[in-house]
């Protein structure tokens, strides 16, 4: 008996000395590089500062590393954190400091990290498995002249004492021996290794678009959808796929219909220098940030990557909530994906102070006095979304407002913001029209309509007002440029005089699905930011 279990405690231990092993060699970089073809390095000594800097631009280096906080993209002390399915990533100081940075590596060292994945230093003397969260399964591509002349070009600037701290990731990511099996799996090794040209595309120029796209430029890292394992999925590469966070949504770079099919070379390299779109949008976030490096890059790069983008392999992948494209004769009318009422930017009511100035963001119905709010008595006037009042009193829920606009001489029932500009604040009964106080007409030198300057006092409740005319605005822009600036280019809004707004945007509004707060909201937005209430933008809005 005592025989068997010592064979047996054999046997396991045995068992499991193997898988050590098993797993040694597995994770190892060592491992790597013997399945893998090795790297050449030209002399360190003919390193090209210049080029160093563009493929550092083409690289989008600063937008992971740069310092946050300030703007330099040459003060490289790292220490972003990068949210992720997978926990946070810090990132790393890539400074020429000797401590906490780079400036200790030799050239082999920075190379074998950039198209390797293994950095210096560890527990094993075999390297550091890096995260793939950096892309050097992008950067594997780069040649060994841009990689010597970026480690000269990184190593020429201001060192940064920063030590950034060790990434904080759940289990099993934490284990970063483990990301060898990764590399085994999902690191190619391919070097230079270049596609058919297109019939009819000039070769060189497809070349090198091929090389800034797939190799410095990286867009498949973040424009293509990921496995499980945080791969990028080969048969949907740059059809686009959610962000690390899981929150947001990079869009299909690809050329198909739900793609950028209908962007021309010269649209994408346009792009790539102005950050905006064919349509007038303006990259803004993570592509924001991208565009500030690949604005520094030369024309002729730009319609290279351009140019090659146009050729790869089309993904059909609408984005979340884009629905199918309809190829038949049948009019197909869309479901409306905004059923449930939008968050409209609200004060708590419990803030709404006496004294302070608030802005309506709801259309309010008010009272001439403070017994008839939320009673029987039914309303006599309306305030509009984008109204300015001030808070004369204030019992409990109820609140003493105080408006104070124009009116036209013939109009008694409408309150406007400003004399000659139909930025309207409320609607009044005929019992509210008669008590309010009207100043001296006043004629308006280009209409030649008489004008009077009004205030008038009335109840309302604590709902649906904000005492941040700023959030208001914020969000009211924000809407405009997630629907209306597709086709109307945001400075545009400037073109228009406040009057010329309320018509061009009611023609607009049956192809929409704003709710008539958020229409409000976004008309009183561009009315108070047009070329006549807000001149050469130095005149605040209302």
């Amino acid at each position: 008996m005592a025989l068997h279990r010592r064979t047996l405690y054999r046997l396991t231990g045995g068992a499991a000395l193997l898988g050590v092993l098993g797993f040694v060699v597995l994770t190892s970089p060592w491992t790597w590089s013997a399945t893998h073809p090795g790297r050449t390095l030209p002399d360190e000594g003919g390193a090209d500062l210049a080029n160093g800097r563009k493929v550092f631009v083409a690289s989008d280096c600063a937008t992971c590393h740069k310092t946050p906080g300030q703007e330099d993209d040459t003060v490289l002390g790292g220490g972003w954190a990068l949210d992720t399915q997978f926990g946070v990533f810090h990132m790393p100081n890539i400074s020429p400091d000797p401590e906490t940075g780079i400036g200790g590596w030799t050239l082999a060292q920075f190379d074998r990290a950039l198209r390797e994945g293994v950095g210096p230093g560890g527990a094993w003397p075999d390297g550091r498995n890096l995260y793939p969260a950096f892309p050097y399964t992008s950067y594997q591509r780069l040649s060994g002249t841009d990689v010597r002349d970026l480690y000269a070009y990184l190593l020429s600037l201001k060192p940064v004492g920063n030590k950034v701290p060790d990434h904080d990731l759940m289990f099993p990511y934490a284990m970063r021996r483990g990301v060898g099996v990764w590399r085994l799996a999902f690191l190619d090794g391919k070097r230079g290794e270049e596609s058919p040209v297109p019939a009819g595309v000039d070769a060189a120029q497809y070349r090198r678009g091929e090389y800034l796209v797939e190799g410095p430029g990286h867009c498949a890292e973040c424009h293509s959808s990921r496995g499980l394992m945080g791969n990028v999925i080969a048969s949907q590469r740059y059809g686009g796929g959610k962000s690390p966070d899981g929150v947001d949504y990079f869009p299909n770079i690809s050329p198909d219909e739900t793609g950028i099919g209908f962007w021309s070379v010269n649209a994408i390299a346009n792009y790539l220098h102005t950050g905006v779109s064919p349509i007038g949008r303006t990259a803004a976030g993570d592509m924001a940030e991208v565009v500030k490096n690949t604005a520094q890059l030369p024309r002729e790069d730009l319609l290279a990557m351009a140019v090659y983008l146009k050729h790869v392999p089309a993904v059909h992948k609408p984005a979340p909530g884009m629905p199918e494209p309809n190829r038949t004769d049948t009019l197909v009318m869309l479901r409306n994906a905004v059923a449930a009422a939008p968050t409209l930017p609200t004060t708590p009511e419990q803030a709404i102070a006496q004294g302070g100035d608030v802005w309506v963001v709801a259309t309010k119905p008010v009272w001439l006095e403070q017994a008839g709010v939320g009673g029987a008595v039914p309303e006599q006037g309306k305030l509009l979304g984008g109204a300015p009042v001030h808070v004369a009193a204030r019992n409990a829920d109820k609140l003493e407002l105080v408006l104070k606009g124009w009116q036209m001489a013939e109009a008694p029932s409408v309150v406007y913001q400003s004399k000659g500009h139909r930025v309207m604040l409320a609607v009044l009964d005929q019992a509210a029209g008669a008590a309010v106080k009207r100043g001296k007409p006043e004629t308006d030198a280009d209409t030649g309509q008489s004008w009077v300057p009004v205030e008038v006092t009335l109840w309302s409740d604590a709902v649906n007002l904000n005492a941040d005319r700023k959030a208001l605005w914020d969000y009211s822009q924000a809407t405009y440029q997630k629907a209306c600036s597709a086709c109307h280019v945001l400075p545009d809004k400037q073109h228009f005089t406040a009057n010329q707004w309320v018509g061009t945007l009611k023609a607009m509004k049956r192809f929409t699905s704003f709710n008539d707060d958020q229409y409000r909201l976004i008309l009183t937005y561009l009315q108070n930011h047009s070329k006549d209430l807000r001149p050469n933008g130095k005149e605040a809005a209302k």
